[in-house]
């Protein structure tokens, strides 16, 4: 009997230990406040991006001391999220005084990731008259050159802004899209798992490789990049639903490729509404 109820008992602090320890992961992972309201560490200096977006939805930057600076760090996060319509609307509810380089080479990224190109460009000129190593407003004029098709620019300012950072995964990214926009299949797919091996968490990577397989009909391979998508994108987010719709249509047999989409779901050329 006496072995018996040791037994349950071991069983039930064994049982609280594992349901404590799961919480435990999941809080460090979630980003779960504690008692003093300070949140508890995390196993990853980044939150997940999705936690990311919910957390920044909102202007966080509303009762800010300085609002300019505020806006750019904040907005600056969201485009590393892969969030350019958030980090845009977050940009915009700063005052409109607020020209310093960091602010609008946020902005001007932000734009160009939206595919407004005039804006996107004047915004990355004037931050980089006076800021010229401005690395968003760089990156912003690449951007623009990759939709643009000029290809030799886009190549030459993205190879230098990756020889100064080699895990400058935003850089390396358009690098790929650039691939892709040129129908360079594995060019393209090379470059996007390699954003994937500095950022696993990266959404626009993860789609475009949902997309670009199944186009090419590796229906495994997209199968598992659109689980490990789902694992990353917010829920309701319109690239889990592009990327869902690409699959089935090579299912089907159809090869068309959809557009590469942000988290607004506008097809390039298509400015968002705001």
């Amino acid at each position: 009997m006496k072995s018996k109820r040791l037994t349950s008992s071991i069983v039930a602090l064994a049982l609280v230990a594992v349901i404590g320890l799961g919480y435990a992961q999941w809080a460090r992972r979630a980003g779960v406040a504690g008692a003093s309201g300070a949140a508890l560490p995390s196993s990853s200096a980044q939150p997940s991006a999705s936690t990311l977006a919910a957390t920044l939805t909102k202007d966080v930057c509303a009762q800010a001391a300085d609002r300019c600076a505020c806006a750019a760090e904040h907005g600056a996060q969201l485009l590393t999220a892969c969030f350019p319509e958030r980090a845009l609307q977050l940009l915009s509810r700063a005052p409109a005084s607020c020209n310093a380089p960091a602010f609008l080479g946020a902005r001007a990224e932000a734009l160009a990731a939206l595919e407004r190109s005039d804006e996107a460009s004047k915004a990355a000129t004037a931050a980089l008259q006076s800021e010229p190593n401005n690395r968003f407003a760089r990156r912003a004029q690449a951007i623009v050159a990759v939709q643009t098709h000029d290809f030799a620019t886009s190549d030459a300012a993205l190879a230098k802004l990756v020889a100064e950072d080699s895990k400058d995964v935003d850089s390396l990214y358009y690098m790929a899209l650039s691939q892709r926009r040129r129908n360079r299949y594995n060019a393209a797919r090379e470059g996007f798992l390699g954003v994937l091996r500095l950022d696993a968490q990266h959404i626009d990577a993860r789609f475009n490789l949902v997309t670009l397989t199944a186009a090419a009909g590796a229906d495994q391979e997209a199968e598992h990049d659109y689980q490990e998508l789902q694992q990353i994108a917010p829920v309701g987010d319109p690239r889990l639903i592009a990327a869902r719709s690409a699959l089935r249509g090579a299912q089907k047999g159809s090869t068309a490729e959809l557009p590469v989409l942000h988290e607004t779901g506008a097809a390039p050329g298509v400015a968002p509404s705001r």
